[in-house]
């Protein structure tokens, strides 16, 4: 696990795609949060960032360990900013979403998941980075 220099309105990190270093990661996002005096917002950010980060092993970077995913969180007055990126060729999120899963199904909510929780979604135009931004407003307590 490789960490970038941190300031304390902002977490950036670059993991393998090993299910073992994102689960450390994780635990690091929910101490940055509780840190930042965000526990209010603790369990909606540590949910989306396992989501995109699980995405991005499994799909992005097709659990070929080597590969990178890095992910960064930023903290404004307003909003935090959850970016997740991975090394794979990307997907066609324009159509994403439109077929809903059956309950069943192992797999297939975590783009819902992240329209759900998060106030705005963004896709990078290859479709292997998201960005989510999560509003700060009312939720704080």
């Amino acid at each position: 696990m490789r960490s970038r220099q941190d300031s304390p309105s902002s977490l950036r990190q670059t993991i393998t795609s090993r299910v073992d270093e994102a689960e450390g990661l994780f635990l690091r996002i929910r101490h940055f949060l509780l840190s930042a005096g965000l526990s209010s917002l603790c369990f909606q950010v540590e949910l989306l960032a396992r989501e995109c980060v699980m995405n991005a092993i499994v799909h992005g970077n097709q659990k070929v360990a080597d590969n990178p995913v890095e992910i960064s969180i930023l903290v404004g007055p307003k909003w935090i900013r959850l970016q997740v990126s991975d090394q794979g060729a990307g997907f066609s999120w324009q159509n994403s979403g439109k077929k809903r899963p059956t309950s069943g199904s192992c797999s297939g909510r975590g783009l819902r998941l992240c329209r759900l929780y998060a106030d705005r979604v963004r896709f990078s135009r290859r479709g292997n980075r998201i960005a989510l931004w999560i509003s700060r407003k009312g939720r704080e307590g």
